[in-house]
């Protein structure tokens, strides 16, 4: 019995010791505190890669090791004064607390929106070289004649608004003048609704059909797309150099894909049962507008399916 005493007697005091050299493996001791060699290699590593060089000298990080002690000095000077106890000191470590929850809520969507997204287009809407020729064969005058537009346009969020903006206009109005009292495309509004030059492709398709369709002076009836309701007039039009097979080829697979996942996202959207009620959006206080005319396919976050 005695014999097993001591060995676990011996085995706790080699514990012991164990421990001792683990939490003697420090720099600097200040107070209850230590700054271990742990410490000090994580805080180097941490810093601005300007500062690396000279930290990683003999002179700088003993000159580093002594900045972090004044820190560790504060700190405990800090306690010993009872700040972390204040109120002022609680609300600002709660309100970090949340923010940082916040953050990675968000991380954590981005990373699933990046992951998802890249399997999506890797899997779902990537486009093959068959589709490419298909597509160059059937628009081949696009790329061999291209032309660039430049349009006015009025976007408003009803067909009741809509009605009104063209009557103004039949009736003898100046389109800029309606544009820049109703667009809510607010940025082109400025200019008389004036949008482009632009490429077919560089923008929605139901917004393209209708103006590309137009000669100059014409002025559209409602058109519908997904971002509102349109009233068009074309201003010019102008030839363009023509378009390498290969660089068109590639503008090309961007657009498959691109319409190919707009119809992923409504397939989704009715699987999924989504209603959106846009009569609720004046309720939504600081939202800005975007440059553009607010139509062009370009997506925050999904910009490798824009065109």
């Amino acid at each position: 019995m005695k014999v097993f005493k001591l060995l676990a007697l011996f085995s706790c005091g080699v514990l012991i010791l164990a421990g001792c050299k683990e939490k003697k493996d420090f720099i600097a001791k200040i107070g209850n505190d230590v700054l271990t060699v742990e410490d000090v290699s994580d805080r180097i590593m941490a810093a601005p890669p300007a500062y690396q060089a000279y930290i990683n000298t003999e002179p700088g990080k003993k000159q580093f090791v002594d900045l972090l002690v004044r820190e560790k000095l504060i700190l405990e000077s800090a306690k010993k004064a009872g700040i972390n106890r204040r109120e002022e000191f609680k609300t600002n470590l709660d309100n970090f607390k949340k923010e940082q929850k916040q953050q990675l809520k968000e991380y954590e969507d981005s990373l699933l929106l990046e992951m998802y997204l890249k399997e999506v287009k890797d899997n779902l809407i990537s486009a093959n070289e068959p589709e490419i020729n298909l597509y160059y064969e059937q628009h081949k005058e696009e790329f061999t004649h291209p032309v660039a537009v430049t349009a006015k346009h009025i976007l408003v969020s009803t067909k009741e608004e809509a009605e009104i903006a063209l009557d103004r206009i039949k009736k003898g109005e100046p389109f800029d003048k309606v544009a820049q009292e109703m667009s809510t495309d607010k940025v082109s509004a400025q200019r008389g609704g004036m949008i482009g030059p632009f490429r077919r492709g560089e923008l929605v398709k139901e917004f393209e059909d209708v103006v590309f369709g137009l000669k100059d002076g014409e002025l559209s009836e409602i058109v519908e797309t997904p971002f509102g309701m349109h009233i068009i007039t074309k201003v010019s039009e102008e030839k363009l150099p023509a378009v390498p097979e290969d660089m068109a080829k590639a503008e090309i697979k961007n657009v498959i894909e691109k319409t190919k996942l707009d119809k992923w996202f409504e397939d989704t959207k009715k699987k999924l049962n989504v209603s959106v009620d846009y009569a609720k959006l004046d309720n939504i206080k600081g939202a800005g507008f975007d440059d553009g005319i607010g139509i062009a396919q370009d997506e925050s976050g999904l910009e490798d399916f824009s065109n």
